[in-house]
């Protein structure tokens, strides 16, 4: 993360751009995508690349607009990243505050309340698995009991940790994305692929 700073009317405001994909969270990453499903008919490029360094750096669309061209292009450059695909970073667990997260990635069985959820966001999500990933990983990511098992998955989770997820690098959950863009059904309570064999 570097920090920029603008002089705009007399006064210094100071943002911060992040250097990878690692500095991005998962949140930001979900506007991107929504940014690029209805960025198709914009007529003005540019207009895209000024919304995309707003949602990646937090700088308001008004101050892009009155940044000097070249800091602007040095902005970019320091956002280059954002072309390559995000590095799949294969974690066993996240770490949110004093919190660890474990992922579940075994699906050879499931339960009705894991069944039913999966089904559901999938179906909302159609052709974009990344506008409900948020609410998927609260399907993915538990905590541990003190017995060491997962803990079983409640519907009220979706409620309770989704906005909390946004907040988790996307690197360090990319892999689950990759999983369900590849095509995920389940039957029977059985979904017959695991992340352990997707690549």
């Amino acid at each position: 993360m570097i920090k920029v700073n603008f002089e705009i009317d007399d006064e210094t405001q100071s943002f911060n751009v992040p250097e990878q994909w690692d500095e991005v969270t998962v949140g930001q990453f979900m506007e991107l995508v929504e940014l690029q499903n209805i960025s198709k008919e914009e007529k003005n490029p540019l207009n895209t690349v000024m919304k995309m360094t707003t949602i990646l750096t937090g700088i308001p669309l008004d101050i892009i607009e009155m940044v000097p061209v070249e800091q602007f292009h040095l902005i970019q450059d320091t956002l280059k990243y954002s072309k390559e695909d995000v590095n799949i970073d294969k974690k066993e667990s996240v770490t949110i505050g004093d919190e660890i997260f474990y992922i579940k990635n075994d699906f050879n069985s499931l339960t009705m309340g894991e069944t039913i959820t999966i089904e559901t966001l999938v179906k909302d999500a159609g052709d974009n698995i990344m506008s409900v990933f948020d609410k998927m990983l609260c399907v993915f990511l538990r905590k541990k009991t003190k017995k060491g098992n997962l803990e079983s998955f409640k519907s009220v989770f979706i409620q309770d940790r989704s906005e909390m997820f946004r907040g988790l690098s996307i690197e360090s959950v990319y892999a689950i994305m990759i999983f369900f863009s590849n095509g995920v059904t389940t039957s029977e309570g059985t979904t017959k692929t695991s992340l352990e064999t997707k690549k």
